[in-house]
């Protein structure tokens, strides 16, 4: 059987197929196909589920890449202008003029050199060398600005080739660029390619594709398309939407109107302050009364991803009031005006994608991690929605931050982060972080974890360890109630110290002993008594469990009676 070619052949038409790859190429694809329709480049083109395809006059199929690669260089400045000047050689005026300089996106000193600025001999000119120099020492002495020399003190310009940089437009300069850039129809995997990548690593790091690798030029364009546009990114952490379904990735995308420029905001001082990501959670997630503008801020990936998940949950589920915003024709005409529906279609699209995360760490150690459980995650956040516990994450997570000191590496957020992405259990983490929160009397978890907590077990964990974690909360928030009678917070610290069941045991004989001894503070009910006799009854086996669970209540209820003891003094 005749394999398939990139490229039919059809009379005058190239038809041109890219089916779905990998994720930069499938990012490609959707981004490639909404870029064309915003735009006229006068030819055929068609997404479906398997492939975009592209019909294209056969004479005119290089004038149409050009087009395509010149206008999404300038789009997305990938060569543009600084705020700062430099001297050009103007032919018009046959003398030296100040300009903007040019720069390029991740690129090298060379690919401005060989490929954006135009030298030109100043034979080509008609000016020999001591004419040159006497303009350049004149222009120089009329705009302040210094002559560049040579160690020995000869002018560097005209250079030692006898060249000068003439001055050319934006539109000139990324012409250059792309002719310099796409040199041949074949390209090498080279530091070319890298520039397109804004910092981050290289394709065949990415994708691990050997260093010999080479591209078809069009293919190159869609993994340009694919690997810096329409995603989101904080910092150094970047999410890519992905499904080898391109209807639903592009569907999805076109949804989420992802914009690549930074979110900025103004400060109390009324001072403009532009963020590390292009996500706007403060105007997104508002609406939840998560108010916090600085909320983009992230300290690891996994902790960037679940912010991102909550971004997305609240435009699906704010989706009536995203509607009524809502200009794209061709989606008002798929969903109607049947809001419910639309939004029905797009938690039903969650089941086609994965979102991979890549990470830059800095140290040119990069990884890409898929995340293929986001219809799940969105599911168990639409129950916290219900139960008025989604803006609750916020306050988790501003409790994990605040227990350790701005300079400490607090692993514990990452891992409270990582462990709800992947619907483990989260109450180790808890505990690590209560004993820091009684150290260091810092924001507690609040009177909602106990419901927040009994909805992960439910929902996530499929109802284990209900029992014990609901008769721990009775038992701690009795323990927590006692010693902040006491004023004293050695029973709670002993909670650490217990290693075994028998230990446990021990202690609840120590806190006996402890409230004879302060029989006027010691107000433990029947129904303290009852869940302490259930524990001690059917926890030999999960004692850690119930010691976990006892520990995180009793700190935070002995935090919120110190602090209603204190108000009232």
């Amino acid at each position: 059987m005749k394999e398939k070619s990139l490229f039919d052949m059809t009379d005058e038409i190239v038809v041109k197929k890219f089916s779905s790859k990998d994720v930069f190429f499938n990012n490609g694809i959707a981004n490639l196909y909404h870029f064309l329709k915003e735009r006229d480049f006068e030819f055929e083109y068609e997404l479906n589920q398997n492939e975009l395809i592209l019909k294209i006059d056969s004479q005119k199929q290089d004038e149409v890449y050009n087009q395509i690669l010149n206008t999404f260089l300038k789009d997305n400045k990938i060569v543009y202008q600084t705020d700062n000047d430099r001297w050009y050689f103007d032919e018009t005026k046959m003398n030296f003029i100040l300009d903007r300089k040019f720069d390029t996106k991740g690129g090298q000193k060379n690919d401005l050199r060989n490929g954006v600025y135009l030298y030109k001999k100043i034979s080509e000119l008609g000016l020999s060398r001591e004419e040159v120099e006497r303009l350049y020492l004149d222009f120089c002495e009329k705009t302040n600005f210094k002559p560049e020399k040579e160690p020995n003190g000869k002018l560097k310009v005209p250079n030692k080739k006898n060249e000068v940089i003439v001055a050319i437009t934006l539109d000139e300069a990324i012409e250059k660029f792309s002719k310099y850039f796409v040199s041949n129809d074949i390209l090498s995997i080279d530091s070319k390619i890298h520039s397109f990548e804004d910092g981050q690593g290289s394709f065949h790091d990415m994708l691990n594709q050997p260093k010999s690798y080479k591209l078809d030029k069009w293919n190159a364009l869609i993994y340009w398309f694919g690997g810096r546009t329409k995603r989101f990114y904080n910092y150094s952490y970047f999410i890519y939407p992905n499904s080898s379904n391109l209807n639903a990735l592009n569907k999805f995308k076109e949804f989420l109107q992802i914009s690549d420029d930074k979110i900025e905001y103004r400060d109390e001082k009324g001072k403009i302050v532009t963020t590390s990501s292009n996500i706007d959670f403060f105007k997104v997630l508002n609406k939840d009364e998560i108010t916090n503008k600085h909320f983009y801020i992230s300290k690891s990936a996994e902790e960037f991803e679940l912010k991102f998940f909550m971004y997305i949950f609240s435009m699906m589920y704010h989706i009536e009031e995203e509607y009524k915003a809502f200009e794209d024709d061709d989606l008002a005409f798929l969903f109607d005006e049947d809001v419910k529906e639309y939004s029905k279609i797009l938690f039903e699209l969650l089941h086609y994608l994965s979102f991979v995360i890549y990470t830059d760490d800095g140290t040119f150690k990069t990884s890409l991690n898929e995340y293929t459980k986001a219809y799940r995650l969105i599911q168990f956040f639409q129950i916290l929605k219900e139960n008025n516990l989604f803006k609750y994450l916020e306050d988790v997570l501003i409790a994990f931050s605040l227990s350790q000191g701005s300079k400490e590496l607090n692993l514990n957020i990452q891992h409270w982060c990582q462990k709800i992405l992947n619907f483990s259990n989260l109450r180790k983490e808890y505990y690590l972080i209560s004993f820091n929160i009684l150290r260091n009397d810092s924001k507690g978890f609040g009177k909602l974890l106990f419901e927040f907590e009994q909805n992960y077990l439910n929902h996530i964990l499929g109802g284990k360890d209900m029992g014990i974690h609901e008769n721990s909360k009775i038992v701690g928030d009795g323990i927590g109630h006692f010693c902040a009678e006491l004023g004293d917070k050695d029973l709670l610290f002993k909670l650490r110290s217990v290693k075994n069941y028998k230990q446990l045991v021990s202690y609840f004989k120590d806190l006996k002993f402890t409230s004879l001894k302060n029989t006027e503070k010691a107000r433990f009910t029947n129904e303290f008594n009852e869940s302490l006799e259930s524990i001690l009854e059917t926890v030999e086996q999960n004692w850690e469990i119930a010691r976990d669970y006892i520990a995180i209540y009793a700190i935070d209820k002995f935090k919120s009676v110190s602090f209603a003891k204190n108000q009232n003094k």
